[in-house]
C-alpha cells in the first residue's frame, strides 16, 4: 500500500491529565432543561429508522442512534457532527476527505489529509449503498435527503468492515407516488476576506408517472463557495481566493410498486466538484490569519457516481431484500512538494545545487467498487424477531502519484519525462463475502434480548510499481497477496419499563481489514497485517416525558480497540509497511436533549465526554500506555435554540446555535512529526425566516464572532516554515435565501 512514513522524534511526552467522568455527569442536570405545560407546544414526532435494516421506531432502537431530518442551513457534515454527540470531523475544507470519528477511535495523525488512505473506522452508507472504498470520496451531498442516521459504537454484525466506530447512513427521498411537487430554491451569501460571492441553487421534481405504481423523483443542485485564503507567493504570480470550490450534484429515482407485496427502486447520483486549493493558511511565516504561502495551487477534482436497484417482496411473515450497487469515484489532485525536497539533507549534493528548485505532486485515484446484498427479516410485530443476510463486494483500485520537479532535468542534462522525477502505481482487487444474522426475543413484554453474529471472508491482491528518474524507465514492483476471515458477535438487552422510557445495554464487536503490505519476492517479514478489533460495552437511556414534550437520552461506553493498525518503517530495509502494534480503549459518556418549549420555541442539545487513550506501550513505534488518541476533542458540546410560530397567513421560524469544540492533538505524542495540540474554539450562527404560502425567504449568518478555528494542517518538521500550514473553519458568512415550493 502506498503510504507516508511516520518520523519519529527522541522526546517522551507526558501523558496529559484526565478530566474526570464526573464532570460529565455533573452536567447532566443543566442539560435537561425544564419543560413547561402549555396546549401550544406540539408533542415530538415519531422517527422511523432503518440502520437496523429494519424499519423500527427510534424509540424501540436498542443502541445510541441519532437521526438529523431537519436540513435548514445544514450544508456539510460538519453541520451534522455539530448535531450528534459522540461524531467529530476532521474538517480540512472541501478539497479533502473528511475523516470521520466516532467516540474517539483514530490513531492516524492529522496531517494534509491528501487522498484519505483507506483507514476508515466508519462505515458510511447512502441507502443501502456502501461508500466504503480504499479511498474516501468527497463528502455526500446533503440535498434533498430524508433523514442522516448515526449509529455510535461497534456495527460489525450488520454492517462488517470499517464500522469499528459506527456507522453514518444517508436516507434520501423517495418518488412519491400519489403527489405532484417541485420544489426550487437559491441562497446567495458572502463570506469575510472573500472578494466575490457564493451561491447554491436547486431544484427537486417529484411527479407520478402511473398514479401509485410509477413515479419519478429528479434532483438537480449545483453550489459555487467564493475562497477566501490569499496567495502572494505562487509562482505564477499573486492570487487571491484560490480555494473556491464548485460542486454539482444530480440523482434520479424511480419507483414502481409493482403489486401490494412487490417494489422496485432504482437510483443514480453523480456529484463533481472542483476546487481551488487547500482550505490553509501559513500565519506563522506570513503574519496573516488567512494568506498561504505554497508555491503552486492545490487545485482537486472528483467525480462520485453511485448506481443501484433495490427490490423488496413482502411475504407476510418477512421480506425480501435484494440490493445490487455500483460505486466509482475518480479524484485528480495537486500539491506543493518545494519546501519538501528543499529540507532534504543539504550534506547530499544533488537537489541543492539547483537554485530554482521547485516541486509539486500529481496523483490520480480511481476506485471502482460493485456490491450486492440479500437479506430476509421477519415482521416486527412478533414476540420473535429475526433477520439474516449475505453480502459480497469487489473493490478494484487504480492510483497514480508522480513527482514533478519543473527545470531540474535540464540543469542536470538528463532526461526527466515530462519533468517527472518519480512515478508510483498501485493496483489492487479486494474481495469480500460475508454472510451475518441476528435474532431478538421478547421474554416479556417489558424485556428484550438480542444477538447476532457475521462471518466474513476477504481476498485481497495488490501491486506497487516504483520508477525513479533519470533512468532506464524499468519500474521496481511489489506484490502482496493476502486471505483473511473471522466471526464476530453481538448480544445486547433493553427493558421497557413504559412505552416512552427503556434502557439497553449490549456488548458488540467491529472490525477493520486487515491485508498484504508490499513486499519484495525475497522478503519475508511484514507481509501481512491482521485486522484491529474493537469490543465495546455501552448502557444506554431512551426516553421521552411530559406528553412527549421532552426527549432525554445518554449512553455510557467503554471501548476495547485491540491489535490497533498503524504506519511504521521496516526495520530491515526501511519499507512504509502497516503493522499491528498495541491496544487503546476509549470510554465516555454522550447525552442527548430535545425539548418542546412554550410559544413555539424548542430546544437541542448534546455533549459529550470522551477519555480516548493508549493502553500498551510500544517501543518499536513510540507509543505509551496512557499516550492520548489524536483527531478528537475529550469534549464537545453544542446548544440549538429553535422558533416556529404561525402569524396570520405567515409562519416565521428562526434557530440560534451554540458550539464548543474541545482542544485536539494532532498525534499520538511527541515523538510523531506532526504532532500539535490545536486549541478548542467556540461558534455561533443564527437563521430567520417567514413562509407565506408557496414562498420562504430567509437570512443567515454563521460563525458570527469570526472565530478562526484550526482543524489541523502540517507542522514545519519537514516541510520548514514556508510548507507548514493549518486548516481554518470559514470565516463569518452573511447570506440570504428564497425558495418555493408546490
Amino acid at each position: 500500500m502506498i503510504n507516508s512514513r511516520n518520523a519519529h522524534k527522541n522526546n517522551r511526552v507526558t501523558p496529559c491529565t484526565k478530566t474526570p467522568l464526573a464532570l460529565a455527569c455533573a452536567l447532566l442536570p443543566l442539560m435537561a432543561a425544564p419543560v413547561w405545560a402549555a396546549t401550544e407546544s406540539a408533542a415530538l414526532e415519531e422517527v422511523i429508522v432503518t440502520a437496523a435494516k429494519r424499519e423500527q421506531s427510534l424509540q424501540d432502537y436498542a443502541g445510541a442512534l441519532s437521526v438529523v431530518n431537519n436540513f435548514e442551513g445544514v450544508k456539510s457534515i460538519s453541520d451534522i457532527a455539530a448535531q450528534v454527540p459522540g461524531l467529530n470531523i476532521v474538517d480540512a475544507g472541501p478539497r479533502n476527505p473528511t475523516g470521520l470519528i466516532i467516540r474517539g477511535l483514530r490513531m492516524d495523525e492529522i496531517g494534509s489529509g491528501d487522498l484519505g488512505g483507506d483507514g476508515s473506522l466508519v462505515a458510511s452508507y447512502v441507502d443501502n449503498l456502501p461508500l466504503q472504498g480504499y479511498f474516501v470520496p468527497p463528502s455526500f451531498s446533503l440535498k434533498d435527503l430524508q433523514q442522516i442516521e448515526v449509529v455510535r459504537g461497534p456495527q460489525g454484525t450488520l454492517y462488517g468492515n470499517a464500522s469499528v466506530g459506527g456507522l453514518i447512513r444517508y436516507v434520501t427521498n423517495k418518488p412519491n407516488l400519489e403527489k405532484y411537487s417541485v420544489r426550487t430554491s437559491a441562497e446567495i451569501s458572502q463570506t469575510k476576506h472573500s472578494d466575490d460571492l457564493s451561491y447554491d441553487t436547486d431544484l427537486v421534481v417529484n411527479t407520478p408517472l402511473i398514479d401509485n405504481t410509477l413515479g419519478l423523483r429528479l434532483l438537480l443542485g449545483k453550489t459555487d463557495n467564493a475562497g477566501f485564503i490569499d496567495n502572494p507567493y505562487l509562482l505564477s504570480g499573486e492570487q487571491e481566493d484560490i480555494n473556491d470550490d464548485q460542486n454539482k450534484q444530480a440523482r434520479i429515482s424511480l419507483l414502481w410498486q409493482a403489486t401490494d407485496n412487490f417494489a422496485l427502486n432504482s437510483s443514480y447520483h453523480y456529484q463533481k466538484i472542483n476546487v481551488g486549493d487547500r482550505q490553509a493558511a501559513n500565519e506563522s511565516f506570513t503574519e496573516d490569519d488567512y494568506t498561504a504561502s505554497s508555491r503552486y495551487l492545490q487545485p482537486m477534482e472528483g467525480e462520485l457516481q453511485l448506481a443501484s436497484i433495490d427490490a423488496t417482496y413482502e411475504m407476510g411473515f418477512a421480506a425480501l431484500t435484494a440490493s445490487v450497487n455500483h460505486y466509482d469515484y475518480a479524484h485528480n489532485e495537486r500539491a506543493d512538494q518545494t519546501d519538501l525536497y528543499i529540507g532534504l539533507d543539504p550534506n547530499v549534493e544533488y537537489y541543492n545545487l539547483y537554485e530554482d528548485l521547485s516541486a509539486y505532486n500529481a496523483s490520480t485515484v480511481d476506485v471502482v467498487k460493485d456490491s450486492a446484498e440479500l437479506r430476509l427479516v421477519s415482521d416486527s410485530n412478533q414476540p420473535l424477531r429475526w433477520l439474516v443476510g449475505g453480502f459480497y463486494s469487489r473493490d478494484d483500485l487504480d492510483v497514480y502519484i508522480g513527482d514533478y520537479t519543473p527545470g531540474f532535468g535540464e540543469f542536470l542534462g538528463a532526461e526527466l519525462p515530462g519533468d517527472l522525477e518519480y512515478l508510483a502505481t498501485q493496483t489492487e482487487t479486494l474481495d469480500e463475502y460475508s454472510a451475518y444474522g441476528e435474532i431478538a426475543y421478547d421474554l416479556t413484554p417489558q424485556w428484550e434480548v438480542s444477538a447476532g453474529t457475521r462471518y466474513f471472508n476477504y481476498d485481497d491482491k495488490l501491486e506497487v510499481c516504483t520508477t525513479f528518474f533519470p533512468s532506464d524507465g524499468t519500474p521496481s514492483c511489489e506484490r502482496g497477496d493476502d486471505n483473511t476471515n473471522d466471526t464476530l458477535g453481538k448480544i445486547g438487552t433493553r427493558y421497557k419499563f413504559t412505552e416512552l422510557v427503556n434502557v439497553y445495554a449490549q456488548l458488540a464487536e467491529g472490525y477493520r481489514r486487515g491485508g498484504a503490505n508490499l513486499t519484495p519476492p525475497d522478503v519475508t517479514t511484514n507481509r501481512f497485517y491482521a485486522p484491529d478489533k474493537a469490543t465495546s460495552a455501552e448502557l444506554g437511556l431512551r426516553s421521552e416525558w411530559f406528553k412527549k414534550q421532552l426527549q432525554f437520552n445518554a449512553a455510557l461506553f467503554s471501548t476495547a480497540w485491540e491489535d490497533i493498525q498503524v504506519s511504521t518503517t521496516a526495520e530491515d530495509d526501511g519499507r512504509s509497511i502497516l503493522a499491528n502494534a498495541g491496544d487503546a480503549r476509549s470510554q465516555g459518556v454522550e447525552l442527548e436533549v430535545y425539548a418542546q418549549l412554550p410559544a413555539g420555541f424548542s430546544l437541542r442539545s448534546n455533549y459529550t465526554f470522551i477519555d480516548a487513550e493508549l493502553t500498551e506501550t510500544v517501543a518499536d513505534i513510540a507509543v505509551f500506555d496512557g499516550d492520548r488518541l489524536p483527531g478528537s476533542p475529550r469534549q464537545h458540546m453544542s446548544v440549538v435554540l429553535e422558533y416556529v410560530k404561525a402569524m396570520g397567513n405567515a409562519e416565521w421560524d428562526g434557530s440560534l446555535s451554540f458550539q464548543h469544540m474541545g482542544d485536539v492533538t494532532t498525534a499520538v505524542n511527541e515523538n510523531f512529526a506532526n504532532y500539535q495540540q490545536l486549541d478548542s474554539y467556540n461558534t455561533a450562527s443564527a437563521r430567520l425566516g417567514v413562509t407565506l404560502r408557496n414562498w420562504r425567504v430567509g437570512a443567515f449568518v454563521n460563525n458570527i464572532a469570526n472565530t478562526r478555528g484550526i482543524t489541523g494542517g502540517r507542522a514545519d518538521d519537514f516541510f520548514g516554515e514556508q510548507g507548514q500550514f493549518e486548516y481554518v473553519i470559514r470565516p463569518r458568512t452573511v447570506g440570504m435565501s428564497v425558495s418555493y415550493q408546490y
